[in-house]
């Protein structure tokens, strides 16, 4: 999906001694939650995760999101969120619809791995805590 988001890096692909093409690189507000399902419950998991995404599609500022599923690979899920800003993504984590998510992440069996690319850097749940609770 291309993005039309915050830092525009051009950058040069070379061959030999000549430019064969030029690129523009696109920093992405991305959260990505990747974890382990029982196999037994993944079903259950991928249509809860279709109504959360379902939510997230018609906020202001989603960009796309999808859930894969890598069953061969111990029951390996991952859901990821695309966003046009930082502060689109904030008001994602502080809506009520980013709670059907969080109960998903709270409630699973291990500990999922929770990653938000921003423009600062990357970020674990701290930033959700931050969004969330802060004053």
């Amino acid at each position: 999906m291309a993005c039309d988001l915050l830092a525009h890096r051009e950058f040069t692909v070379q061959h030999g001694d000549r430019l064969v093409e030029r690129r523009t690189s696109v920093a992405r507000i991305r959260m990505t939650v990747e974890w382990s399902v029982p196999l037994g419950q993944a079903r259950t998991i991928t249509i809860a995760l279709h109504s959360v995404m379902a939510d997230a599609r018609s906020t202001h500022g989603c960009l796309g999101c999808f859930v894969s599923t890598g069953l061969k690979e111990q029951g390996t899920m991952r859901y990821v969120e695309e966003w046009q800003t930082e502060e689109d993504l904030r008001r994602r984590l502080a809506s009520s619809g980013f709670v059907g998510l969080a109960t998903l992440i709270d409630d699973a069996t291990a500990p999922p791995h929770v990653e938000f690319a921003l423009p600062g850097g990357t970020r674990g749940l701290d930033f959700v805590e931050e969004v969330r609770f802060a004053p």
